[in-house]
């Protein structure tokens, strides 16, 4: 019997060494435990990462990439001399893991957090991140697409001019379908791939105009897509219904009326009660 306990002592105290071993304090003073480590490459400083997040406090879940985005997000990791005064846990987490790798990364809530902290959660001590890196996108493949999306600015603004341009003279009525909503939509390519699930997150490149021709925002001059959850009213209600009629890989031009838009509301360069066009692609 005693030699039971014994063994089962030196079990516990293995188990308690193992468990301290895997938890280590990051550069920014987070402590962090990876839970898989599985010697895969890791992320460097001016990398991005795709990464699924679920941020907790005690056991309620407060955020998480699948309830606001419908799926993994990526975030750029900040080059060594690029890093803000208050160093996001996450940063630190990222660099201390690899590719598939899942980790715990946990932050003590100071004044800045309290701020942020519900009322029913105000004597909490600590937030903890849940983490997996889906993907690595290394700097120099991050440049090919930016590069590759900035090519084609040109090309989709000319584009963008002329169906605007035919839009307004009618040329174009034959091609537009009009949904119950009133959203007009003129679907250049229906799209080869899967059909879109509402909740899922997508990317879209898009170029933005008011009914002039004016352009008021694009994604492609920015080298980087609009990635967002489909179908669950994050993005306007006409840019979010045109979405969910294509399917991955297609492209098409919303008109969206001011009432799916902005309404009366004026938004930055968009005046109140404009009725907008959106050519997107779906990636």
């Amino acid at each position: 019997m005693r030699k039971l306990f014994f063994l089962a002592l030196i079990a516990i105290v293995a188990t308690q060494i193992a468990c301290k071993k895997g938890s280590v304090t990051t550069e920014h003073g987070y402590k962090f435990t990876n839970h898989t480590d599985k010697g895969g490459t890791k992320p460097q400083p001016g990398e991005t990462v795709l990464l699924q997040t679920y941020t907790y406090i005690g056991d309620s879940l407060m955020a998480s990439t699948q309830k606001n985005y419908g799926g993994p997000r990526e975030f750029a990791l900040f080059e060594k001399d690029k890093l803000p005064k208050r160093v996001p846990a996450i940063y630190d987490a990222c660099l201390l893991m690899g590719e598939g790798d899942s980790a715990t990364v946990i932050e003590v809530i100071d004044t800045f957090l309290q701020k942020f902290i519900p009322p029913a959660l105000k004597d909490a001590k600590e937030v903890r991140y849940e983490i997996v890196i889906v993907d690595i996108i290394t700097a120099d493949e991050k440049k090919q697409a930016e590069d590759a999306a900035k090519a084609q600015f040109a090309t989709v603004e000319a584009a963008v001019k002329t169906v605007v341009a035919d839009y307004s003279a009618g040329k174009i009525a034959d091609k537009i379908t009009t949904t119950a909503t009133g959203l007009k939509v003129y679907i250049v390519e229906k799209g080869s791939g899967a059909a879109l699930k509402p909740g899922e997150s997508i990317k879209t490149n898009y170029y933005g105009a008011l009914k002039t021709g004016t352009m008021f925002d694009n994604s492609y001059e920015r080298g980087e897509p609009l990635s967002f959850p489909v179908g669950v009213g994050q993005m306007i209600p006409g840019y979010d219904e045109g979405a969910m009629l294509l399917n991955h890989g297609g492209k098409a031009y919303f008109f969206i009326p001011p009432a799916l838009g902005y309404g009366a509301q004026e938004n930055g360069p968009i005046p109140a009660n404009s009725e907008l066009v959106f050519y997107v692609e779906i990636l």
